[in-house]
């Protein structure tokens, strides 16, 4: 468990509070709304409901990541989350194809959601279009991945953050604060078992220290990737679900789990995670939990 020297930014986002010292805020949870056909947007009425009574339960707010993937889905699963989302509720959009990501962006600022929106992601592929979209379309709030093929290590994810590892023209967080983006979550690129895949976890206090940022990372896509575990059939949900106590246990501010449908399983486990470190923190370093935490909702 962790204090850090570094001064840690703590951003809000319509109300959600995110970084700071750990043991200050609850571990902010992204669900992912994958939509892998045409949109069902009767279940994720259902899920939208679910996790926000979930958090408030427990105070580990889910800010919905929405995938999109078609240029014919963008204006209904945008107008989507402007009609069923509660008013200033924060979302990321997570968009592979750059040309899709240019047209929601646009999209978002036709109807007034930029304030809302976490941009997911930027990271060494990003295009100049995009880069020109973004200045014209700034979103709230960013995700820069920490990605560098050349080193998987965490000093190579500072070197990508700082000056682009000679993969781009400028360091990431030059670039993303160039774009008029101020407040920047860090994610610390989880990857397949065998290329360094522990480092994620690694580089969570590393960046903390080196930069104050809310950090953190999906390392879910490590479980997903782990393919001697569907041989443990039973086992396999537990472990998905429990890998997420690596994040807040190593210093870190958000977690981003996978499919929204296992926030059951991940969101008591985070809550009860959350509540552990805040009272070593509290006792060791005179970190004192927000008001809204599982340390002082549940307990």
């Amino acid at each position: 468990m962790f204090s850090f020297t570094k001064d840690q930014k703590e951003y809000d986002i319509s109300g959600i509070k995110i970084g700071g010292q750990p043991g200050k805020y609850p571990t902010v949870l992204f669900g992912g709304f994958f939509f892998k056909e045409e949109p069902n947007f009767n279940t994720a009425r259902n899920q939208i409901k679910r996790i926000i009574s979930l958090g408030n339960k427990t105070g580990n707010f889910v800010i919905p990541d929405f995938f999109i993937r078609k240029e014919h889905n963008i204006k209904s699963i945008i107008d989507f989350i402007e009609r069923f989302l509660p008013n200033k509720y924060p979302f990321s959009v997570d968009i592979i194809e750059p040309s899709i990501k240019i047209k929601t962006l646009d999209y978002l600022n036709k109807k007034n959601l930029l304030s809302r929106t976490i941009y997911n992601s930027i990271h060494i592929g990003i295009k100049s279009q995009e880069r020109e979209c973004i200045k014209e379309n700034t979103p709230n709030m960013a995700i820069i991945v920490a990605f560098n093929p050349k080193d998987k290590s965490p000093d190579g994810k500072i070197e990508v953050l700082e000056n682009g590892a000679n993969l781009i023209d400028i360091g990431l967080l030059e670039l993303t604060r160039n774009l008029g983006i101020e407040k920047i979550l860090i994610d610390t690129a989880a990857l397949a078992p065998g290329e360094n895949s522990g480092a994620s976890i690694a580089a969570i206090p590393v960046i903390k220290e080196e930069y104050g940022l809310p950090t953190g990372c999906a390392i879910h896509n490590v479980v997903e990737k782990s393919r001697w575990l569907n041989d443990f059939k039973y086992a396999k949900k537990v472990v998905d679900s429990s890998s997420n106590l690596n994040i807040p246990l190593f210093g870190g501010d958000y977690a981003i789990f996978g499919p929204v449908e296992n926030i059951d399983y991940v969101l008591p486990i985070i809550a009860w995670e959350d509540i552990l470190i805040s009272e070593y923190t509290e006792n060791y370093f005179g970190i004192v939990p927000y008001e809204i935490h599982p340390r002082r909702l549940l307990i």
